[in-house]
């Protein structure tokens, strides 16, 4: 048989000082002596991003041919530009712009 070896719980004065007590020592030793909580769950969809379905203006190509230019990550461009990776490789692949790196460091060089 297991024996009920759950320590008794301090006071805490703030949530801060049970998140710091929690940090150091195992919630598993005072489960018995936790109160039962009941909570509701709302799962909202998320709102569509800004650009999502807006057409690439002439500058946001430019933009884009200029960064890819200047060997900037895909992510980069993509957060600069407001749109997703995906579609930055996507108006990259029609457009037909390069986002291949042409001057990687040396630590992807391969040794000799």
């Amino acid at each position: 048989m297991t024996e009920n070896r759950s320590k008794t719980l301090p006071a805490f004065k703030s949530i801060d000082e049970l998140v710091a007590f929690f940090e150091t020592h195992d919630m598993g030793d005072y489960w018995e002596n936790m109160p039962e909580v009941e909570f509701e769950v709302s799962l909202k969809k998320r709102e569509a991003k800004t650009n999502t379905g807006k057409r690439w203006t002439a500058t946001q190509v430019k933009q884009l041919r200029r960064l890819a230019r200047q060997n900037t990550p895909t992510r980069l461009i993509g957060l600069k530009l407001g749109r997703t990776e995906h579609a930055v490789r996507t108006k990259a692949s029609e457009k037909g712009v390069s986002l291949k790196s042409r001057n990687q460091s040396s630590s992807y060089r391969r040794k000799k």
